[in-house]
């Protein structure tokens, strides 16, 4: 496995990468109106979000075997269900049964719709329409830092600073440098690459494509505390610091 991969999995990356193949954007037009579905997913349970016309946003959560997905469509986590769907999967593509009861009149409405998961051209990632899917409180440059405290302080000289960098231009990369090395932050070079590619990030999900791939892939949830930002992935929970 190439170096810049396995550093990319064990920094950020959660399991759902490791064990699906369905998580991405998907979009399709229903009644003349783009609808989306981001989803992601851990071992077979999903969740994610349904966007129609760009004003509608409700909330999935279901099941998924590796062929079809099973979920339920609601305005909140916990909240009753205003509609299910039922889709096939195969190449990046759910073709899917969408039924929905009316609250007024009881009617059931039947959608049926083919979602196709997304590849964004180089042009489509810079572009002013795809800002909306980068979180623009990411932009800039991060560093998660070694513990310097207490009984590990001893150990900081031997750890190393990971230094993450989210261009609004869509770029994302990663470079990795000796905690030791005071001037690691101020370098024109922030230390040895691991990766670099495009990212898009909304609902706190920060999501990934590594140069010379297809696809982007969720990374991992994020969030910010206290000025920090915080990364959660199979390989733990890490507080990033930007840069100034």
């Amino acid at each position: 496995m190439p170096r810049t991969l396995l550093t990319l999995m064990l920094c950020l990356l959660p399991c759902t990468l490791l064990a699906d193949s369905l998580d991405g954007y998907y979009l399709t037009t229903l009644d003349g109106q783009p609808a989306e579905m981001h989803l992601r997913s851990q071992d077979q349970q999903v969740s994610g979000e349904y966007i129609e016309g760009r004003r509608l946003r409700l909330r999935i959560n279901g099941h998924f075997d590796g062929q079809v997905l099973n979920a339920q469509i609601s305005k909140a986590l916990g909240d009753q269900p205003i509609a299910t769907i039922n889709a096939t999967y195969a190449n990046g593509v759910l073709t899917s049964h969408i039924s929905a009861r009316s609250p007024v009149t009881g009617e059931t409405l039947e959608r049926r719709a083919v979602f196709n998961r997304q590849r964004f051209s180089e042009a489509a990632i810079t572009s002013q329409a795809n800002r909306q899917f980068r979180d623009p409180e990411l932009i800039g440059t991060w560093v998660h830092e070694p513990i310097t405290q207490g009984e590990h302080a001893s150990m900081a000289s031997e750890n190393t600073l990971l230094i993450l960098q989210l261009a609004v231009s869509g770029r994302i990369s990663q470079w990795s440098r000796s905690a030791a090395d005071g001037t690691a932050l101020h370098d024109d070079t922030p230390g040895e690459l691991h990766y670099t590619g495009r990212w898009l990030a909304s609902n706190g999900l920060l999501e990934v494509q590594l140069q010379d791939q297809n696809a982007y892939q969720p990374t991992a949830r994020y969030h910010f505390s206290d000025g920090y930002l915080v990364t959660e992935s199979s390989s733990g929970t890490r507080r990033w610091q930007r840069q100034l």
